[in-house]
């Protein structure tokens, strides 16, 4: 038995199907109150946990919470795939051939039962194509790919801008951070942003050049490196905390880098702004997929 629609469309109930050893039809229903920072999904291969994740996404877009998804493995561009009308033209570009010739079926027949699959499948849980249009109507996906055009690229150059809202100094040290990681990542340097040398002298950078208004790109970052706008680090001396010979060996890394023929992927498309990430000019929520 199918549970009512009208049983789980209540703001901030998450459905999640049903319980196996609960009243027949009751729906599962998860209280969004209880994610609250962290939360960890543990399961064997094959177990269902990416299925539950997409859920609690798509269940949470539906109710205006946005979110930024990290997809190492390319999953999660799954939630892309969501056809109110449910007609098999729509899943077949997206059906495996190789399946529909094991099943000695063509791959129009195979998409055509994919699509009764999903149809049936989603009826036998209270779900139709009017659901999906809502999520598509609620919410938008959009998946990019930093360092790849694929997706939609991410210009992480533009991060190195001096912020234009004059912050704290609290928050100024939390920017510099955050822009000295994505440098070093860049970079392909496994240190500490916060407590390696390379870290230390990279964020001194940026904090002398954003306190003073100006903008940083890798050009500039490069000549700071070789002539630092300053004489000491803490209570070191430059050339004690860090002698231009061992500099240098970070600026080839960023010259090579900037002469790399696949380095323009990086320095196109949106700019790291979270806040467009998570919402759209009109405040829908936005689901992120970032796909490395």
């Amino acid at each position: 038995m199918a549970p009512a629609t009208s049983d789980f469309e209540k703001l901030g109930a998450f459905y999640l199907g049903r319980p196996v050893d609960g009243p027949s039809g009751a729906p599962l229903l998860y209280d969004s109150r209880d994610l609250v920072t962290h939360a960890v999904c543990v399961g064997m291969t094959g177990s269902g946990k990416t299925g539950l994740c997409l859920a609690l996404l798509e269940e949470a877009a539906m109710d205006g919470v946005p979110a930024i998804i990290i997809d190492p493995k390319g999953d999660l561009g799954n939630l892309l795939l969501t056809f109110p009308d449910l007609q098999a033209q729509n899943f077949r570009p997206w059906i495996v051939e190789d399946d529909a010739v094991r099943k000695g079926v063509t791959p129009d027949e195979w998409a055509a039962q994919q699509a009764k699959l999903w149809t049936d499948g989603l009826a036998s849980w209270g779900q139709n194509g009017a659901r999906i249009f809502f999520f598509n109507d609620t919410a938008t996906t959009e998946i990019y790919t930093p360092g790849s055009t694929a997706g939609l690229p991410v210009n992480l150059v533009d991060a190195f801008h001096a912020p234009a809202d004059q912050p704290d100094d609290e928050e100024m040290a939390e920017r510099v951070q955050t822009a000295v990681a994505g440098l070093l990542g860049l970079l392909g340097i496994s240190a500490d942003p916060q407590k390696s040398r390379e870290g230390a002298f990279l964020g001194a950078i940026f904090t002398h050049e954003w306190k003073a208004g100006h903008d940083l790109d890798l050009g500039a970052i490069i000549t700071k490196i070789q002539q630092p706008p300053f004489e000491k680090i803490g209570v070191l001396d430059i050339e004690a905390f860090y002698p231009a010979k061992e500099r240098f060996a970070m600026v080839l890394a960023l010259n090579t880098l900037l002469a790399s023929p696949g380095f323009a992927a990086w320095n196109a498309g949106e700019q790291l702004d979270i806040a467009k990430f998570l919402r759209t000019e009109d405040g829908r929520p936005r689901h992120a997929p970032a796909h490395a």
